[in-house]
């Protein structure tokens, strides 16, 4: 089993139980790194990231975020393979040896430790920075949906086909405005190729927060760090879908895994003809397109470079 791992996970039994078993794997991604790395303490970090450094063998460290958002080559075959940062799945023991001899009070070793937290606090500091518009813009979007489909959403009635082709639309168009935001992309890929795409997996996740705002009446009262939370949690969703799912302790994040397999299996054919007869979504969380691109830009492969 390889499975995404969010942050709170780290710090639970089960995933000691999980690794207990040598065919388990737990897949790192940057975002989790991140937000360990953001607590600043060195014995707080040391005892976080304790289960995989006790399993350095079974742990695979992908490549950043805005590297697998990035990737274009979208063929079934590989797509793991293709997301795997294989330097730093080799390096992460000695990695972990770095952590506690920094730990012992190997002073270069602590302030190379320093360094990668500030960088680390930075940006996700950055991602936050561009939310204090969402709850303005959430309740712009929510103008779309009528009250008698608000009901629907708010009650947890099932979904009338109406509605499910209005969120499919919006979903493809956010997916658009994802990639005309990402540098890697001259042009928007064919819709054939959307399935296997990162940034159409994390429209959908993404989209799905913002229809959980939407159902609890807006996000007036979440602060740009829990916004950012939620955001988080979609895109380690998002890279769980590559893998067999993702060990997570909160239950939102099996919703969210759950209303994505719902949302995925839309006919891209389908997607077509929706995209043609949608207006543009606005995106939720962002009036402008660099801060679209924000979302992406998790340049951090230097934190887990040793």
């Amino acid at each position: 089993m390889r499975e995404v791992t969010d942050t709170n996970y780290l710090m639970f039994p089960e995933l000691k139980e999980y690794l207990s078993k040598p065919y388990n794997c737990v897949v790192l991604t940057d975002l989790v790194i991140m937000e360990t790395l953001r607590i600043g303490d060195l014995e707080s970090v040391c005892r976080q990231l304790e289960p995989l450094t006790q399993h350095p063998k079974q742990v695979i460290v992908l490549k950043t975020t805005h590297a697998v958002a990035g990737l274009r080559r979208r063929r079934r075959r590989g797509l793991q393979r293709r997301r795997v940062h294989r330097v730093q799945t080799q390096g992460f023991a000695a990695w972990c040896e770095k952590l506690d001899l920094a730990r012992k009070g190997d002073k270069e070793l602590v302030k190379q430790f320093v360094a990668k937290c500030e960088r680390a606090s930075a940006d996700l500091a950055d991602l936050a920075m561009g939310q204090e518009t969402f709850a303005a813009n959430l309740a712009e979007h929510a103008k779309h949906y009528s009250e008698a489909e608000l009901k629907i959403l708010r009650k947890n009635e099932p979904i009338t086909p109406e509605l499910l082709k209005k969120i499919k639309g919006h979903i493809v168009d956010l997916a658009g405005a994802l990639f005309d935001a990402h540098p890697s992309f001259k042009k928007r890929p064919a819709v054939k190729h959307l399935p296997n795409a990162f940034v159409f997996r994390y429209a959908i996740s993404g989209y799905v927060v913002a229809l959980r705002r939407i159902k609890e009446g807006g996000a007036n009262e979440a602060s740009a760090e829990k916004i950012r939370n939620d955001l988080i949690d979609a895109m380690i969703v998002a890279h769980a879908t590559y893998f067999d799912g993702s060990r997570a302790r909160i239950k939102k994040q099996k919703r969210y895994t759950k209303r994505h397999a719902s949302c995925s299996s839309t006919s891209m054919t389908r997607s077509r003809r929706l995209r043609e007869t949608h207006q543009p979504l606005k995106e939720p969380w962002s009036s402008r397109k660099r801060t679209l691109q924000a979302t992406f830009r998790f340049e951090s492969a230097r934190i887990c470079r040793s």
